[in-house]
């Protein structure tokens, strides 16, 4: 048993990268006509050697390159079923063997008897996506989103949450193949670890994708169980600072039915530390400001993710999805301000914030998939609707401490954001013959916002407006979109065309009409890429795509919160949509016990966004978001996997780049280039059969814009799993940003001021969890869902 594991083991490991030659090929079910993915499939001559072994895909496929002339077995495994051998002749005149539907039965003796020896790796490397496994992931088991992003090749998390994609922060971030407002802000952070199954990360899209985001596509896939019969897992963690959370996911799954659903409730506490030095120089006095920020924030957060799939018979199917994620938080915020200047002036203030905000995210899936005597042939109906609200409330209360004791102000703000959003999308794929395919789709999205912001100051014992800040904001965009693309492999070589076409409609009407505005863009986005196979081993491929990056609304609307009265930020109601062009060259070499995927890029994007930073009469400081003329980056990516021993697994990714910006920021040039790296080194010691080590260590160089130089950060994470009860069970101990070194340190330069500040939006977190899975055969997974438009 502990061979063929290993043998299923390597089979997965090495052979999903490479290009399938669609001679020898079937599809892998169960009884009930479910697909079996990953399951091994092996081809040996009658003596019993190993000819070429390949899992299968999603779909329960497999395709083996055809042997020469004679006489071989087919040996198909799959853990938990009786293992099926077939026997296959080749004559001279054979072509493009189909096995067919491949049925195996389940091996009930031998359920209890299987312990698995290894693990699927972290991440899957293939040619234009990487595939992170987030069950594999020890260290972000116990986190949200945001900690399993932090952990994904390529993907950088900064402390204050902001995602950037090889250092580009302008990438689409999707959730199970949509836009989804979890993905705004620091929404993310509320999303339980426990319901992601994987995050790919897709650096040059296809015109199959939206065309948004110049950097790429993350895209989240939530889990959704589709194995026999009765099933789940619970996990109950603990965690300092408070952080104690219940998550259960069960599922159900007859003939006709299957039923799931995630439910869990968090209540969370973080802390965060701010501090900042700020020296202005003004009609020949230097003022200074010493600034320090005491931020304690709680959530409480509930999430539910019910569905079921109806499959009317085996070419239709029927699923419909409701996740809700509701959160309330309550934050209080001390701040302190040392004043003085050249002049001997000195003053020291006070001011005690408390916030509360209710918010909730709503979002209602629905898919028809409806499948074709002809292989590969699919018709596919999406249909999204999401609508979120949130109701926010700050109060801000200041005193002078220094020189004397007194009340200067009490401010109040109300935020209120109301949001819908509607997609309706399709999806038709035929194959033309045996080594084409044609695909084309159709999408409609409507999306509306609605932005209220209210500030206000006590005086005179009534509250009154601040600076007319008072202000509704109607936001409303429409996309509609159609794509075709076709694929083809002529020998070694395979190649993909396609183009997407994008209308775009934005209107904009706000109280103050200064605000208001309409744009109508329609544009092109081609995309291509060619692949060739030198050997079984190496595999290369160049593509091309055009992407867009359309402004936010919160890129926009130029109201913001006042809890610093010394600086804010605001968005830019005149920001344009960016545009980029993208190129990769990307290759693949898998060897029995390492793996290699360097990778070579440009991006050369107009009107490409970037933050500047100014000073008003009140010496105030503003940060907005403006349009640079251009800015050219290159880089080079390096991912590799290496397992010296069974027990001991490294994987690392190593990224630099340099860019080239031109533009003008406060009414000077502003042209400036520089270049940075950053690394991820994780590894994974299984010292006994069930307990596993894991150590993440994240290493970001220095960087800087034209304004920001931003100094180099570290990130230490660290966790132990110890299994239970069989493989049932298991206690996950977990430890993250170990060293307290997850801080970030920027120096922002003006012609008559500097800043120098120091973030750190959340300190050690240590956690401990008990997870329990119940009817689960060692052979279940979560798997995703069968909608390969959205995937």
């Amino acid at each position: 048993m502990k061979t063929s594991i290993n043998l299923y083991l390597f089979i997965f490991l090495f052979s999903t990268l490479g290009f399938s030659q669609n001679q020898i090929k079937g599809s892998i079910t169960d009884a009930s006509g479910e697909p079996l993915v990953y399951a091994t499939t092996v081809l040996k001559t009658e003596k019993s050697e190993l000819i070429e072994g390949v899992i299968t895909n999603a779909d329960g496929q497999f395709n083996l390159q055809q042997p020469k002339k004679g006489n071989y077995v087919l040996e198909i495994q799959y853990l938990g079923y009786e293992i099926l051998k077939q026997n296959i002749s080749i004559i001279e005149d054979t072509k493009n063997v189909d096995l067919g539907r491949i049925i195996l039965k389940e091996d009930a003796n031998a359920l209890d008897e299987v312990v698995v020896q290894g693990n699927t790796a972290e991440v899957s490397l293939k040619l234009g996506k990487k595939v992170f496994i987030v069950g594999k992931d020890l260290t972000s088991q116990n986190g949200s989103a945001n900690d399993i992003l932090s952990n994904v090749p390529s993907v950088n998390v900064s402390p204050t949450g902001e995602i950037s994609l090889r250092g580009n922060s302008n990438v689409q971030v999707m959730i199970n193949g949509r836009q989804s407002a979890l993905t705004q802000s620091q929404a993310l952070e509320q999303l339980s670890a426990d319901i992601i199954e994987s995050v790919e990360v897709i650096t040059n899209p296809s015109a199959k994708y939206d065309a948004s985001g110049s950097a790429g596509i993350i895209n989240i896939i939530l889990k959704k169980n589709r194995t026999s019969g009765f099933n789940g897992q619970a996990r109950l963690m603990a965690g300092t600072p408070a952080d104690h959370r219940a998550i259960a996911n069960v599922n159900y799954r007859t003939n006709k039915f299957n039923v799931f659903a995630n439910v869990g409730i968090r209540y969370s506490d973080y802390e965060g530390d701010y501090s900042k030095q700020q020296t202005t120089v003004e009609n020949g006095i230097t003022t200074f400001l010493d600034y320090n920020e005491d931020e304690d924030r709680h959530d409480d957060g509930r999430i539910y993710y019910l569905g079921t799939d109806y499959f009317i018979n085996d070419k239709n199917a029927v699923t419909v999805a409701y996740y809700r994620n509701e959160t309330k938080d309550t934050d209080v915020t001390k701040l302190n301000y040392d004043l003085s200047d050249s002049d001997g002036n000195v003053n020291s203030l006070f001011t005690l914030g408390n916030s509360k905000e209710k918010r909730d995210y709503n979002q209602l899936e629905g898919n028809y998939t409806k499948t074709f005597d002809k292989k590969d042939q699919k018709f596919t109906i999406d249909f999204q609707y999401d609508f979120f609200n949130s109701n926010k409330k700050w109060t801000l209360n200041t005193d002078e401490v220094m020189p004397i004791l007194m009340d200067l102000s009490d401010i109040r703000t109300i935020a209120k954001i109301d949001a819908n959003d509607i997609v309706i999308q399709s999806d038709f794929t035929t194959p033309l013959n045996e080594n084409s395919n044609f695909e084309t789709g159709i999408k409609f999205e409507n999306r509306s916002i609605t932005n209220t912001f209210l500030a206000e100051e006590l005086i005179n014992g009534n509250f009154e407006t601040i600076d007319n800040i008072n202000n509704t904001l109607d936001y409303k965009e429409q996309i509609v979109s159609g794509y075709t693309q076709y694929n083809s492999k002529i020998n070694k070589i395979s190649y993909q065309v396609g183009l997407r076409l994008e209308a775009t409609s934005i209107d904009i009407d706000a109280s103050s009409a200064a605000l208001n505005s309409k744009n109508n863009y329609t544009n092109l986005f081609p995309s291509a890429n060619i692949g060739y196979e030198f050997t079984d081993k190496t595999s290369a491929q160049l593509s091309y795509s055009k992407r867009i990056s359309r402004p936010s609304l919160w890129n926009l609307n130029p109201f913001f919160e006042l809890k610093d009265f010394t600086s804010r930020f605001t968005g830019n109601p005149s920001l344009t949509p960016s545009y980029t062009d993208a190129f990769e060259l990307s290759t693949i070499y898998k060897g029995s016990n390492f793996r290699l995927n360097p990778s070579i890029y440009y991006a050369n994007t107009n009107d490409v966004f970037q933050y500047e930073t100014t000073q008003d009469d009140n010496e105030v400081f503003t940060q907005k978001p403006i349009n640079l003329d251009n800015e050219k980056r290159y880089g080079f990516e390096l991912s590799a996997t290496y397992n010296p021993l069974e027990w001991l697994r490294f994987s690392s990714d190593f990224n630099t780049y340099a860019f080239k910006q031109k533009g003008v920021i406060n009414a000077t040039n502003a042209d400036f280039s520089d270049s940075t790296w950053f690394v991820n080194f994780t590894t994974n010691i299984t010292p006994v059969k069930t307990v596993k080590l894991q150590t993440r260590l994240y290493y970001q160089g220095k960087k800087s814009t034209a304004q920001t130089e931003t100094s180099a950060v570290t990130n230490l994470n660290f966790a132990i799993n110890k299994s239970l009860f069989k493989n049932k069970g298991s206690i996950v101990f977990n430890i993250s940003n170990a060293l307290n070194s997850r801080k970030v340190k920027e120096k922002i330069t003006g012609t008559n001021f500097d800043i120098n500040q120091t973030r750190n939006r959340n300190a050690q977190r240590y956690s401990l969890s008990f997870l329990y899975k119940f009817n689960q055969k060692p052979t279940d997974r979560n798997r995703e869902a069968k909608r390969s438009n959205r995937n």
